[in-house]
């Protein structure tokens, strides 16, 4: 089965009907290795612009999201003779050209690529014929020659002469490599040479000339056949046709090619480890990424790692590797000239399908993102003049702690400046904001550590105290702090006092963050009524009515 291929006259035709209809096309030539070559210097290519810029390969000159698309239309332009698609170039990304590659090389020796506006293109575009459901050979795909042991051409059958042109008449009397490629006489040489000092049969391959001119990929198996006439000894030789297969190497070359191009043009690093661990491929955008030397391997990129995210790397690599599961996991490099970088690795499992047992991993620099998600969750989470935590973050962190499961209970303290309105009147509110500020250091520095510290509002600061395992406990936090608060406070040269009022209430089974906070909030407001800088703990109904039990501090 074979996919139909257009003419080479129809091919011809579309080029320059293509140029005259589309006069401000771009026109670029192309090898077989799609890399950019100078335009032919043919007729229809007068005035012809051609593409700027010193891209090795068309793919480099258009956007990154088309490069694909390019890669996928060269390769059915091959099989086909023609091919197209709609692009977008790096130099205009808005605007849309049609692309065509052709097949030339059978009257300009090259491929041509054209490129235009996506109007003047879709008009009166070439048909491409259907693929047939068969077709059959046009020619044999072998022949016989017979040749003497000097390699000179004897016999010459039908089969041959219909596969490559020649007829007997052109080929007798003639050595064999005067019609093989200059490229392969060594290796053709030295096969002959072994045919007759080994007197066995030999294969080599090679590109024999077809009587067109072109060269056609063959496969020579010379059979020594020895008589009793030395002279008259002979050597029978096979030759099999074999440009399919090795148009089909060079096209998986050239894909090859290809798509290391387009891998070393992507902006992240690519790496493909075998199963073993061991290097299959690099980009050339690696090094760039970790900010390596050279192109590291695994071991080399696991030290670029900080200590601290290196477990959880080895972790998604070894499940990749061993338990084909794809991952994706963020990690800190090690500093690099004073600054600590983030990356992003993705590790996709790769199975025999693909050719090779391992995984492909794909490193992005997600620096920038990482802190802009870190400055959002601040922002989200944080009161902007102290910097402790805001409302909405102690409230969720309490309505946490009140839903896990701990050893000991959660206690919260609703602490309020006594005479803050004061201090604001009298020394203004930058010096009031100054003090909260203060405040706020001073509470952070006498709590435990897994204490949680607040800004409530205005004046107002809670601190959720989690594992709690006496009442005893929670009111030793709030004397400490009570403590904390009476200590004088120097603001710009003025000593100012900041003591606080403080509420306590001790989490019971199954009670709401909001209902915790409204008892510590009462117990609060019980001590402000009873006298300045004292500590009050709700203690149930009684409590809950406004009578709590207010304890000096």
């Amino acid at each position: 089965m074979t996919e139909g291929r257009t003419d080479a006259s129809t091919r011809e035709t579309a080029i320059s009907t293509w140029l005259r209809r589309a006069p401000d096309a771009v026109a670029i030539a192309l090898d077989r290795a799609s890399l950019r070559v100078p335009l032919p210097a043919a007729e229809c290519f007068r005035g012809v612009a051609t593409l700027p810029g010193a891209e090795a390969t068309f793919v480099d000159s258009v956007v990154a999201a088309d490069r694909m698309n390019v890669v996928e239309t060269w390769e059915h332009a091959q099989r086909r003779g023609m091919a197209e698609a709609t692009v977008r170039m790096l130099s205009e990304p808005g605007r849309a050209r049609r692309l065509r590659f052709v097949d030339a090389r059978e009257f300009f020796g090259v491929w041509i690529g054209l490129l235009a506006d996506q109007g003047p293109w879709q008009e009166d575009t070439p048909a491409v014929p259907p693929a047939p459901a068969m077709l059959a050979p046009r020619r044999p795909r072998t022949g016989t020659l017979r040749k003497n042991l000097y390699a000179v051409i004897t016999e010459v059958d039908d089969r041959f002469t219909q596969m490559l042109g020649w007829p007997a008449a052109e080929m007798l009397g003639r050595r064999s490599l005067e019609f093989m490629h200059p490229d392969d006489h060594e290796r053709a040489i030295a096969q002959w040479l072994e045919v007759r000092s080994s007197r066995s049969t030999q294969r080599v391959r090679v590109r024999h000339r077809h009587r067109d001119g072109r060269w056609v990929w063959v496969e020579v198996e010379n059979v020594f056949i020895s008589l009793d006439d030395p002279d008259a000894t002979m050597v029978n030789t096979l030759v099999t046709d074999i440009s399919d297969e090795m148009a089909a190497h060079e096209a998986v070359r050239q894909q090859s090619r290809l798509l290391r191009r387009v891998a070393d043009s992507l902006p992240l690093g690519l790496i493909v480890l075998n199963q073993d661990r061991t290097t299959v491929f690099a980009n050339a955008g690696l090094p760039a990424v970790l900010g390596a030397d050279g192109t590291p391997d695994l071991a080399t990129v696991m030290g670029l790692v900080h200590a601290d995210d290196r477990p959880r790397l080895a972790e998604a690599v070894a499940a990749t590797l061993d338990q084909r599961a794809d991952r994706a996991v963020e990690v800190a490099l090690a500093s690099v000239a004073g600054e600590t970088r983030r990356c992003l690795f993705t590790l996709a499992a790769l199975t025999d399908d693909e050719g090779v047992r391992g995984a492909v991993v794909s490193i992005t620099d997600v620096t920038a993102s990482s802190r802009l998600r870190e400055d959002l969750t601040v922002r989200a989470t944080r009161d902007p003049l102290t910097g402790c935590r805001n409302r909405a973050s102690l409230r969720a962190d309490l309505e946490h702690a009140l839903s896990s499961e701990q050893v000991g209970q959660t206690a919260v303290l609703f602490i309020d400046l006594d005479r803050f309105k004061e201090i604001n009147d009298t020394h203004g509110h930058h010096a009031g904001d100054q003090l909260l500020v203060a405040v706020t250091t001073l509470l952070r520095d006498a709590l435990r550590a897994d204490d949680v510290l607040g800004r409530w509002g205005g004046d107002e600061f809670l601190v959720i105290c989690r594992q709690v395992h006496t009442p005893q406990e929670a009111l030793a936090v709030a004397r400490r702090l009570a403590a904390t608060l009476a200590e004088p406070i120097r603001i710009a040269g003025t000593t100012m006092e900041a003591t606080g009022s403080i509420g306590v209430a001790i989490a019971t089974p199954g009670i709401a963050a909001d209902e915790l906070i409204a008892q510590a909030d009462a117990a609060m407001y019980a001590a402000k009524q009873s006298a300045r800088h004292r500590i009050a703990v709700h203690r149930g109904p009684a409590a809950a009515c406004g009578e709590p039990t207010v304890r000096s501090s």
